[in-house]
């Protein structure tokens, strides 16, 4: 059963709207995950801000009052319940930044300082993504490719620390060695005392007395590499390669590289998952007589194989392990050969002659129904 808003925030009816404010930042303070981190806290700290959502907004509190709290449930979805209430802002007021999945403009950033506070945010380098288009040829055998990334690396000069060679680390003036700073603001709520990473050291405390000349103090200078890819046999078109670390540097870790693929359309051949299908032209006499076609494969060249007489339009011919090795499991799907019947757009005399002739001794003479033609 859905709770009371006004008993999740612990004032009357009539409460005014600086009774509800009041209750609310006490509250929201109590159970900020930063002093509180228990999984009860964490439910209670969205509870209470749904609860404070509606009875700060006149028009959805008198809906509220009016139906209660079954029924409101029912009406208002939680885009709308959290619409148009700015908790970005009144976080910031209270000293908090967390998103618990309502709206209000809510970042990334916002989200890591709500959770772990005033804890150090690691300089982790970005991922870089690349797109390297295969043909069907390489991804059935597999490959090695060499690609060009520009990236972030390592600078040589400083290993990555930022510091230029023989300075040293002193403790950093802004914020005196802790890594934070503090700032205190008035705001509806009182006064409020918050807690940032210091912009300046990144939350370390310390900084080199010199800054590296080749990176600037950043540890990474922008740079172009090559990179040998290795791609397994058998894999799928928008599969993503993951290279560990080859990304962007970071003094936390550098990031990774990330090859998507792109498989090529080919010319002759299809992909069913493992499978290969093409479509192999024969003439309407071999398909008539049999006899030997050639069928292209997409690995080993053409391939003879033995037309049985009588073969109809559409018969698929499997040629077992003719196809792209699997990604998993080993071994080779197969080649799905299709036959296409090839018929003459013209006839020269003694061609038609020959056909007519044909026609007569299987009873198709003229003026007589056969296979449903005249």
């Amino acid at each position: 059963m859905t709770r009371d808003y006004y008993e999740v925030l612990g004032v009357q009816r009539d409460a005014s709207l600086d009774d509800i404010k009041k209750a609310y930042r006490e509250l929201a303070l109590k159970l900020h995950p930063d002093r509180n981190k228990t999984k009860e806290a964490e439910e209670q700290f969205k509870e209470v801000n749904e609860a404070y959502a509606v009875l700060s907004d006149e028009q959805k509190r008198r809906k509220y009052d009016m139906v209660g709290p079954e029924r409101f449930g029912q009406s208002y979805s939680e885009e709308e319940i959290f619409r148009n209430v700015n908790f970005d802002q009144i976080f910031r007021d209270l000293g908090i930044n967390i998103n618990f999945g309502f709206g209000g403009g809510f970042g990334d950033d916002d989200i890591m300082s709500g959770f772990f506070g005033n804890a150090r945010r690691g300089e982790v380098g970005q991922s870089v993504l690349r797109r390297m288009e295969l043909s069907l040829e390489e991804i059935a055998r597999g490959t090695q490719k060499e690609i060009s990334i520009r990236h972030v690396k390592r600078c040589e000069r400083c290993a990555g620390t930022g510091g230029e060679p023989g300075s040293k680390l002193v403790r950093c003036q802004k914020c005196n060695g802790t890594g934070n700073v503090n700032t205190v603001r008035d705001t509806f709520f009182g006064r409020m005392q918050t807690v940032t990473v210091c912009d300046r050291c990144g939350g370390r405390g310390r900084l080199y007395d010199k800054k590296c000349r080749s990176c600037g103090g950043r540890g990474g200078v922008v740079a172009t590499e090559n990179v040998t890819v290795t791609i397994p046999a058998g894999i799928y078109n928008g599969a993503r390669l993951r290279l560990a670390g080859m990304g962007d540097y970071g003094k936390d870790g550098s990031g990774d590289l990330l090859i998507e693929i792109i498989e090529q359309k080919h010319p002759q051949f299809q992909r069913d998952g493992d499978d290969i299908i093409a479509t192999v032209s024969v003439p309407f006499y071999t398909a008539i007589l049999g006899g030997t076609i050639a069928v292209p494969t997409l690995t080993d060249g053409a391939r003879e194989m033995m037309l049985e007489p009588g073969t109809q339009q559409g018969r698929k011919i499997v040629i077992k392990g003719a196809g792209i090795r699997r990604l998993r499991g080993g071994g080779n799907g197969d080649e799905i050969a299709i036959i296409n019947i090839e018929m003459p757009r013209s006839v020269n005399g003694e061609e038609r002659s020959l056909l007519e002739k044909f026609r007569d001794l299987q009873g198709g003479g003229p003026g007589k129904k056969r296979f449903g033609v005249i």
